[in-house]
């Protein structure tokens, strides 16, 4: 049996990261509908994440729970980060499921750990299951119990590329709210079209961190993170505009999209 597709949908897409806890409603609707329509016309199997956005970050920059465990408070932060990304979580699956999907949440923080800040272990079985029953696992960036600090944040690249480890990857997609990475951030006139092991040295010092508060570390991060996805699939990742509607419809079935490819 093929291998699914990983699509993730960014925070800054599917929630007004500037404002506390403000989801994106017809952006979340839409891109349900889209996920929908692909499906429906392809068959693919399917895991979707999902950032936190404006949800989870606020409450993580405030206890510095990405650092670990330094005291009292810091349980307080794992408390509330964990709610506030599973509350988003219940909006996005809902949307899925009133598309027409059988979406089912999985939440990281009760099957995943860490160690200084990586996934060190994780029970996919639910996953696998769930992709048996052509259901829709949707995963998302959460914080975890680690062994050596206490406590971290894992982002949805991060779980993606564990998941993907563990069950394989046909095609990534990264559903974002920009045209894909920019060469001139924030000028926006010079997409880049590939990125590759080899030209990444070359651009790194052209990508910048999020200009809202991002936890998990901006779009450096995520372009590495996607690097070491395709080093470890043999897949192609392509990061996409998701506010334009139908492209991500159209990237989910492997057609030519305005965007940037991340391959090895």
């Amino acid at each position: 049996m093929p291998s699914p597709v990983l699509l993730k949908l960014g925070g800054s897409l599917i929630t007004d990261k500037g404002k506390a806890e403000t989801p994106n409603h017809s952006a979340i609707s839409r891109l349900a509908k889209e996920i929908h329509e692909a499906r429906k016309s392809d068959g693919f199997r399917l895991i979707v994440g999902h950032g936190g956005g404006s949800f989870p970050h606020q409450a993580a920059h405030k206890y510095q729970t990405q650092k670990g465990v330094s005291g009292k408070e810091s349980y307080r932060g794992i408390a509330l980060v964990q709610d506030a990304a599973a509350r988003l979580n219940r909006i996005i699956v809902k949307e899925l499921i009133a598309a027409g999907e059988n979406a089912i949440s999985i939440q990281p923080s009760a099957c995943m750990v860490t160690e200084g800040g990586l996934i060190t272990g994780g029970y996919l079985k639910p996953i696998e299951r769930a992709l048996d029953f052509d259901m829709v696992p949707v995963p998302y960036g959460d914080v975890a119990f680690d062994l050596k600090q206490g406590c971290s944040i894992i982002s949805t690249e991060r779980i993606l590329s564990f998941v993907a480890r563990k069950v394989g990857a046909s095609r990534i997609v990264i559903a974002a709210n920009e045209e894909g990475v920019w060469e001139d951030f924030p000028q926006r006139k010079k997409l880049i079209p590939e990125i590759t092991p080899r030209s990444f040295p070359l651009i790194k010092r052209h990508l910048q961190g999020s200009s809202s508060v991002d936890v998990t570390g901006g779009m450096l991060h995520k372009v590495e993170r996607m690097l070491d996805l395709a080093r470890e699939t043999g897949a192609e990742v392509v990061i996409i505009n998701g506010s334009v509607p139908g492209r991500l419809r159209d990237a989910l079935l492997g057609k030519k999209v305005v965007g940037t490819t991340v391959r090895c």
